[in-house]
């Protein structure tokens, strides 16, 4: 499906991460592999370091601490903030919305729409879509897209396929209306894949129970509970390497648009193995595609892309316009892109939070 907006733009982006870095080796005794064996993948995968909360924090505590940012900073007025959306999969508790609550404890006015959106990796391009949409309302003039894991805790820390990569974040992206040429998206899912990345406990299919939390082998050596994402790594890279060159192949085709006429492709970053397979097949350069979120923050799931463009043109952003072409795919299974200027924008930065 192609969608088009118009008259709608990114007034800034905010990353937030904990301060606290672990490295990759501290953590290789974890695995139930030859230490050296699990170090020789560093380099292949992109394992180095990831940031990850020492605390018991929720998401909640770091989205706060991005808005009040931006609040002391004089960037964002709480009453400006006429819808948020919250892309997440792990909020802060079932039931209710995460996003009801940070609007209470931040004062937030009672005129702002609040919706928790449970998306993982691609999420940051299904809460653009919403804005947009949300945005095609003369009541509302500006939406924070907020994206939020804790990965640490939603992946098992003796899982080697998955635990090294990932990263604890949060981002805001506000989202405005305003003229910035025409942004084209495409978007598509199949569900027929769906359990392809997936926790297979903790709801009402499988509520927890003693079974659910006791520690299995999956048969590879890693080793986790029933309420960790589990990955069929074989089955994604496949959907990734089929689905993702051909959905970026279709949106330049569609506009009329060829690589060069885009300065960036920010994409999701899983890890660093996969996007190097994938900028070699789409024939761009891992310059024009960067690939280093992981092995500096880790795959914080709806977050990387923001995190890619905070981390790697995020001054830049605040002083120019670039062409971006944001693609991302994930869980679901859902794969997206969309190509739009970007820029100069109100903030762009990544901040640190000691939690």
């Amino acid at each position: 499906m192609f969608l088009s907006f118009k008259d709608k733009k990114i007034l800034g982006v905010l990353s937030v991460v904990p301060k606290n870095v672990v490295r990759f080796e501290d953590e290789a005794d974890n695995y139930a592999f030859p230490k050296e064996q699990t170090l020789a993948l560093k380099k292949m995968m992109g394992y180095n370091v990831h940031r990850v909360c020492r605390t018991p924090a929720c998401i909640s505590d770091l989205i706060k601490f991005g808005f009040e940012h931006l609040f002391d900073a004089g960037l964002l007025r709480r009453e400006e903030i006429d819808a948020f959306v919250l892309l997440t999969n792990s909020p802060d508790y079932p039931v209710p919305p995460t996003s009801n609550i940070i609007q209470g404890e931040l004062g937030l006015k009672e005129d702002c729409i609040c919706l928790d959106i449970n998306q993982g990796c691609a999420g940051f391009m299904v809460g653009l879509m919403q804005a947009f949409m949300l945005l095609e309302q003369d009541a509302v003039k500006k939406v924070a897209v907020v994206t939020a894991d804790i990965e640490s805790r939603t992946h098992s820390f003796r899982d080697r396929a998955s635990f090294p990569l990932m990263g604890d974040a949060a981002t805001i992206t506000l989202v405005g209306k305003g003229a910035s040429g025409e942004i084209r998206q495409f978007i598509k899912m199949d569900g027929r894949g769906a359990k392809a990345i997936m926790m297979p406990a903790g709801g009402l299919k499988c509520p927890a129970s003693e079974e659910t939390l006791r520690w299995r082998d999956d048969g590879n050596g890693n080793v986790m509970t029933g309420h960790h994402i589990r990955m069929e790594g074989g089955e994604i890279f496949n959907f990734v390497m089929k689905r993702v060159p051909q959905m970026f192949f279709e949106t330049f085709e569609k506009y009329g648009l060829g690589f060069d006429d885009v300065d960036f492709l920010m994409v999701h970053q899983p890890n660093k193995f996969l996007l190097a397979r994938l900028a070699k097949k789409l024939g761009v350069t891992l310059e024009k595609m960067p690939a280093n979120v992981v092995e500096h923050l880790g795959n914080s799931a709806s977050s990387t892309i923001p995190n890619d463009i905070t981390l790697n043109i995020g001054p830049e952003l605040e002083k120019k316009s670039f062409k971006l072409c944001l693609g991302a795919f994930g869980e679901g299974l859902i794969w997206s892109a969309t190509i739009l200027d970007v820029g100069p924008l109100e903030f762009c930065r990544l901040i640190e939070i000691d939690i």
